[in-house]
């Protein structure tokens, strides 16, 4: 027999879970009003030293505040109180720097400089066919003076003058190497495309691949200098990364992509232990003997690259124990200027993270103390030729 519910009842039932729902609101109203409260707790208590000093500076400092300058290292000294050396907040001028350096492409003058541990800005490195190259300046030459301002005595200053307008020149001035004598040249600011993969055959049909970074250009000038060596005959590839600092992980995407098999092959995993696919390749693979070259400076996206040839294409690691830095960066814009913080650990799918152990060489090969043959090489040779005639 069926029950009629009475209205009384009814409006009882509607009235309560009208309390309920009130309470419950109320409840997380109040949890989230008391979040809030102690978050502007938080903050106040966190700023309430800044605005002090700012308040005793802005009576007692002996002259104007550079406003700016002070608030992108206030900005700075934030990211460096996380104690991440990979962490970095970068200013409106060294985002560009840093954007540059992430494609490889920039305005200047076609050299690397080093600064030496006499202090001076030495020149490690001259692009070929470049402007630096055309006016003369060589591998081991010193700079001493850029546009009047020495650089002995305003190093930073110095090396800024560099930078400018391409179709403009800069005066230098120039230390011989391995002599006292100073030359003067005036040298054309143009647009420069580092070069950041070389390549060659080498005997018995290997092929030689050395990238020194993962940069926006590098992804096509490996392309070239894969097809080059695959088109001479190579029957077993080296991939010299020594000294290899990284650099982007979608550069590093692409250029394992034809060498590796299908699937999902590189992780990311954030403070709550979310997994995120970062490395991924489709069918086409390399089927070739390969070795990678690696030391103690092989880092980041360079050791990721050696990590997965090994994991997945059978790859044999030649020399040292690498750098160990399983963790990536992500860069964010700001109002003014970005940030750079590190988000993730990472790992292959095979090898867990090897942050701050490294990758250990299959065949160790230490270098020569002042030895003129390049033992490393040798061993990976000798390594990769083994391979190939196995």
């Amino acid at each position: 027999m069926s029950k009629r519910i009475s209205i009384s009842f009814a409006v009882s039932a509607a009235a309560l879970a009208s309390a309920v729902t009130f309470i419950l609101t109320l409840s997380f109203t109040q949890s989230r009003f008391n979040e809030k409260v102690k978050e502007v707790d938080r903050l106040s208590e966190k700023y309430q030293r800044l605005d002090e000093l700012d308040r005793i500076i802005g009576e007692n400092y002996y002259t104007d505040v550079p406003e700016d300058a002070v608030t992108d290292y206030m900005l700075a000294g934030y990211v460096c109180g996380l104690g991440d050396k990979y962490s970095a907040y970068r200013s409106s001028s060294d985002m560009t720097t840093f954007d540059n350096g992430n494609t490889g492409i920039y305005t200047g003058i076609g050299i690397t400089i080093s600064r030496n541990a006499a202090g001076e800005a030495e020149i490690i490195a001259v692009t070929e066919n470049g402007p630096s190259e055309k006016a003369g300046l060589k591998v081991g030459d010193v700079i001493v003076e850029v546009e009047g301002i020495s650089v002995a005595d305003h190093y930073t200053e110095a090396m800024s003058k560099i930078s400018g307008e391409i179709g403009t020149t800069v005066s230098v001035r120039v230390r011989v190497k391995g002599t006292a004598a100073v030359t003067s040249c005036e040298v054309m600011r143009t647009q420069i495309e580092e070069v950041t993969v070389y390549s060659e055959m080498l005997e018995h049909h290997i092929g030689y691949i050395q990238i020194t970074g993962f940069r926006t250009v590098t992804v096509t000038q490996f392309s070239n200098a894969l097809h080059d060596v695959l088109t001479a005959g190579a029957e077993g590839i080296i991939f010299d990364l020594r000294d290899n600092g990284g650099g982007l992980l979608s550069a590093l995407e692409k250029m394992t992509d034809p060498i590796l098999p299908e699937g999902e092959l590189a992780f990311s995993y954030n403070k709550a232990g979310e997994a995120e696919t970062i490395v991924k390749s489709d069918a086409e693979k390399l089927d070739l003997p390969l070795v990678v070259l690696v030391n103690g400076n092989t880092a980041s996206a360079a050791e990721l690259f050696a990590c997965l040839l090994r994991d997945y294409a059978g790859a044999k690691l030649v020399g040292e124990k690498t750098f160990g830095k399983g963790i990536m960066q992500t860069t964010f814009s700001l109002s003014s200027g970005g940030v750079t913080l590190t988000t993730a650990t990472y790992s292959t799918g095979k090898t867990p993270c090897y942050h701050e152990i490294g990758l250990e060489p299959d065949v160790l090969s230490v270098p020569e103390e002042g030895g003129e043959t390049d033992t490393q090489r040798k061993a990976a040779e000798e390594t990769i030729r083994a391979m190939v005639n196995s």
